[in-house]
């Protein structure tokens, strides 16, 4: 007898699921510890080498200029009021137990010096880190630079909730697999957001994720989900799965995945980088090729109207030292939301790798 459509997901998802036991693909080295301000006694970036810069002197942010209104995302799935604990325990270093829908979330949250009270304009960076890494070692990418002089901004690094493929919702660390509710991890943007905003006040134009692999495929659903609310977008070895290209890649893992369209009328500029050939993960019955996953979004997105910083390392699955902290923080700091033109269109700052090209929307 043949086995059914439920039996084979069963098989495929232990397959998938013993590929990823004890995986180390996505490990960082272990790095950094929250004192009291939230920063760190020592920045380690996730492929074993220290920040390109040091932090610069904290700047205070100009509280006396109001926030704009928030703009909804616009997800093809319906969302409930959103339930969470107060926002007192919004406070520098790990904020552990904060309820969102009824589950327990933990997460980091780093806090430049002049981040004391409500009424700020405080741009937001969320950092998803990789399958099997925790939040205390993936803070290490930007904690050191929250107090930048050019553009200081609150960090949030979640923990994820161990999600795996035979768990309910499905992930992997990360609710980015069945993507047909309301997303566990974009109803803590949520709740992130509208609790800064209550306790030090934020600035809706400058709202950024960054991630890496399973954390970059987040950050990458984040577009999807959340948009018309986003910045700018920086992936490191991620991939939309709401691009049909990327998926079909994957053979009989297909079926794992559904994501809905990307329709945000926001068209946020993406750093999308990738490693080249060997920029892999094994999935038992499938490869994922993140070079691939980058080369079918760069058209993807610009078809879509998205510009795109296109960065191709060579250096297999990690975050290269040429596009650290100080970059990412100055690929945020030029791309505030609504921005008018391509800031970078004319060429990329000094100091950018030569493996990085910006490529335009609609330039196919």
């Amino acid at each position: 007898m043949s086995p059914t459509m439920p039996q084979l997901k069963h098989a495929l998802a232990g397959l998938l699921l013993a590929s990823l036991a004890g995986c180390g693909t996505d490990l960082v080295t272990p790095a950094t510890t929250p004192d009291a301000s939230g920063a760190p006694d020592s920045a380690v970036s996730p492929d074993a080498s220290t920040p390109d810069v040091p932090a610069t002197p904290d700047v205070p942010a100009t509280p006396d200029v109001p926030a704009t209104p928030d703009v909804p995302a616009t997800p093809d799935v319906v969302e409930p009021p959103l339930m969470t604990d107060s926002c007192d325990a919004f406070r520098a270093g790990t904020v552990t137990g904060f309820n969102v829908d009824g589950a327990p979330r933990e997460f980091i949250l780093t806090l430049p010096s002049g981040a004391t009270a409500p009424g700020g304009r405080w741009p937001v960076v969320f950092n998803w880190h990789g399958l099997g890494d925790t939040a205390r070692n993936f803070n290490g990418l930007l904690a050191p630079l929250v107090g930048n002089a050019t553009m200081p901004f609150i960090l949030v690094t979640p923990e994820s909730t161990h999600l795996g493929p035979t768990t309910a919702p499905p992930g992997l660390d990360w609710d980015q697999l069945s993507v047909t509710g309301p997303n566990r991890e974009a109803r803590l943007f949520d709740a992130a957001l509208r609790c800064l905003d209550e306790r030090y006040g934020i600035d809706r134009d400058r709202v950024y994720t960054v991630g890496f692999s399973a954390g970059a495929i987040m950050s990458d659903l984040l577009g999807v989900l959340r948009g018309d609310q986003l910045a700018a977008v920086v992936s490191f070895s991620g991939g939309y799965f709401a691009n049909p290209a990327n998926p079909d890649t994957l053979g009989v893992l297909r079926s794992f995945v559904s994501w809905p369209d990307l329709t945000t009328r926001n068209p946020y500029p993406q750093l999308l980088v990738s490693g080249g050939a060997t920029d892999t993960f094994n999935l038992v019955v499938a490869t994922a090729r993140f070079n691939v996953f980058a080369a079918n979004d760069s058209t993807w997105l610009r078809a879509r109207g998205h510009d795109v910083i296109a960065c191709d390392h060579g250096r297999g699955h990690t975050v290269p030292t040429g596009l650290m902290g100080q970059r990412i923080v100055e690929f945020f700091s030029a791309h505030p939301r609504g921005v008018a033109g391509a800031p970078w269109a004319a060429g990329l700052p000094t100091g950018y790798p030569s493996y990085c090209t910006f490529q335009g929307r609609g330039a196919m």
